[in-house]
């Protein structure tokens, strides 16, 4: 089962809706934090992103999946 997990305060996303939503965003996610002048490390913010400064990343199990930056594709 695919979910997503903050790099940072392990915060966790299991509902797939939720989980579909936050893929589709991903580009605009990743775009602004370019313009910011940071490269992205996830997919999306964490939910606590104010907090922790984390960004989720896609986990299928235990194995990480590493979802392809616009620079790559």
């Amino acid at each position: 089962m695919e979910k997503l997990v903050c790099d940072k305060c392990g915060f966790e996303l299991t509902d797939p809706e939720e989980i579909y939503l936050a893929l589709d965003g991903t580009e605009a996610w990743q775009d602004a934090q370019r313009r910011r002048g940071c490269e992205p490390r996830g997919v999306f913010p964490c939910k606590y992103y104010i907090q922790c400064q984390g960004e989720m990343q896609l986990v299928n199990g235990s194995k990480s999946k590493k979802v392809p930056s616009k620079q790559e594709k």
